[in-house]
C-alpha cells in the first residue's frame, strides 16, 4: 500500500521508457509524485505514461535526447510549463557497450556516444533543472551511477567504467556546490540489475529461467530486479534522507563485498 512518500513533489527521471528508469517512474507515480518521463522513444514513453494515469498517478512524457543541449532545455521547460516545479531529478539515462573494452581497442565514436549520454546527460540535466530547484528552496538530484564506478572488470567498455567513475565525482561535487541551498545529490551503485541495457526485456522479468540464473550472480540468491533500484531511489527522492548527500548506496546483493570474482560456489 502507498504511504506517499512523495506527495506534492514533482519528478523528472531520464531514461524512464524502460528498466530502472520505468520501475522508478511507476514507483515514484505510486508514492504521490507528479512524474515527467524523459526518453528518446516516443511508443515506450508513452506506454509507461498511460500506464501510470491508469493507475490514477500524474505523468508526462517527453522526448529527448539527454546529451544534447537544446533537448536537456526543452525537456526542464515543459516540466516546469506543466507542473511549475521539479522537486526531484533522477539522472537514470545510461547506455554501455560491451565490445572491444580495452582502451587500445575501443573505438572513438563508441567512446562519445557513451560518455554522451552517461556523463554529459546527467551534467547537462543538472546544470539546467537546479536553477528551478534553488528558486524552490531545494530538491533531491539521484544519479544512477554502477558498481564499476570504483572497480573494474571485463565485460564493460572503458568508456563506461570512465563515465561511470566521472558520475561518482559528479555527485560529490554537486553535493558540495548544492548544500547551501538545500539540494542534496547521492547516486545509486546498481549491480546485476535484470534490464534491457543486458538483454532483457520487461515482459521477461518473471521468466523462472531467467531468474534462475540471474540470482547465481551475486551472494543473495535472488535476481536483481529493476525496482529494487527504484526503492533505493524512492529513499533518496523522499524527506526520509534529508540528512543525506554526497552519498552512495550499492545495490547489488552483495557483490560488491566479495573480494575477487563472485562464482555461485561463493
Amino acid at each position: 500500500m502507498s504511504k506517499n512518500r512523495l506527495e506534492g513533489k514533482v519528478a523528472v527521471i531520464t531514461g524512464g521508457t524502460s528498466g530502472m528508469g520505468r520501475a522508478a517512474a511507476e514507483l515514484f507515480a505510486s508514492e504521490g509524485a507528479k512524474v515527467a518521463i524523459a526518453g528518446r522513444r516516443i511508443e515506450k514513453g508513452e506506454m509507461v505514461v498511460n500506464r501510470i494515469r491508469d493507475n490514477e498517478g500524474s505523468a508526462i512524457f517527453i522526448q529527448a535526447d539527454v546529451s544534447i543541449t537544446k533537448d536537456v532545455i526543452t525537456m526542464v521547460d515543459r516540466t516546469m510549463s506543466h507542473y511549475e516545479t521539479i522537486d526531484v531529478l533522477f539522472n537514470n539515462a545510461g547506455i554501455n557497450n560491451s565490445g572491444d573494452g580495452d582502451p587500445h581497442n575501443e573505438d572513438e565514436s563508441v567512446f562519445d556516444e557513451v560518455m554522451g549520454i552517461n556523463i554529459k546527460g546527467a551534467f547537462l540535466c543538472t546544470k539546467y533543472v537546479v536553477p528551478h530547484m534553488m528558486n524552490g528552496g531545494g530538491g533531491s538530484i539521484i544519479n544512477n551511477s554502477s558498481v564499476l564506478d570504483t572497480r573494474a572488470n571485463s565485460s564493460s567498455s572503458t568508456s563506461y567504467h570512465v563515465s561511470k567513475g566521472g558520475m561518482a565525482m559528479l555527485t560529490k561535487k554537486s553535493a558540495l556546490s548544492y548544500a547551501k541551498y538545500n539540494i542534496r545529490v547521492n547516486s545509486v551503485q546498481p549491480g546485476a540489475i535484470a534490464t534491457e541495457m543486458g538483454g532483457i526485456d520487461w515482459d521477461d522479468l518473471e521468466d523462472t529461467e531467467l531468474i534462475n540464473k540471474k540470482k547465481k550472480l551475486q551472494p543473495l540468491e535472488r535476481m536483481g530486479h529493476p525496482m529494487d533500484v527504484a526503492y533505493a531511489a524512492l529513499y533518496f527522492a523522499s524527506d526520509e534522507s534529508n540528512f543525506v548527500t554526497g552519498s552512495s548506496l550499492f545495490v547489488d546483493g552483495g557483490k560488491s563485498a566479495v573480494l575477487g570474482e563472485w562464482n555461485e560456489n561463493g
